[in-house]
């Protein structure tokens, strides 16, 4: 009888698996939602670049007249970003896409008990990292974007790692 309670205790998800699934389903499924939206629009033309070159004009005389000299170089590597990701459009769109599935059979692959799901997701991670050198130049990447997906994919990964005795 024990036995069988053990078991059962054994077969039964973590709650943290479960959360961290969640999140990584709700992010990676935007983010595939946004990648075939942009997709089936297609890569900015001239005029739409040109407004956004005003767009971000606008911004950084407000971030000046704001005293917010520190930010106008974050605005200038977006715009940076944005103009080579649209010059590299189908080739930042397939990376993502790439990416993003790996990410998604990761999380799928970690819930139905399987540790090739972990390796998976630090692949994702990886790739979600370092991916947009494939399309972008590094100089035009400011260097908060890859800080921040650091800390967040060693973040899941570290807290995913705590799942593992639970999966096969």
């Amino acid at each position: 009888m024990t036995e069988v309670l053990e078991q059962r205790e054994e077969d039964k998800r973590p709650v943290l698996l479960l959360v961290l699934a969640i999140l990584s389903f709700i992010s990676i499924g935007s983010t595939i939602l946004f990648n075939v939206i942009g997709t089936t629009a297609g890569p900015f033309g001239e005029e739409q670049i040109i407004e956004q070159r005003v767009e971000v004009a606008k911004s950084k005389t407000q971030m000046r007249q704001a005293g917010m000299n520190g930010m106008i170089s974050f605005f200038d590597k977006l715009q940076a970003m944005a103009e080579e990701t649209n010059e590299n459009f189908y080739l930042s769109k397939g990376v993502m896409f790439v990416t993003d599935f790996l990410g998604l059979f990761g999380v799928i692959f970690m819930m139905r008990r399987r540790k090739l799901g972990f390796h998976m997701y630090i692949v994702y991670s990886l790739l979600a990292i370092g991916g947009m050198l494939l399309y972008i130049s590094p100089e035009n990447i400011h260097i908060s974007i890859p800080i921040v997906n650091v800390i967040f994919s060693g973040l899941f990964i570290f807290l995913y790692s705590r799942t593992l005795h639970w999966m096969r």
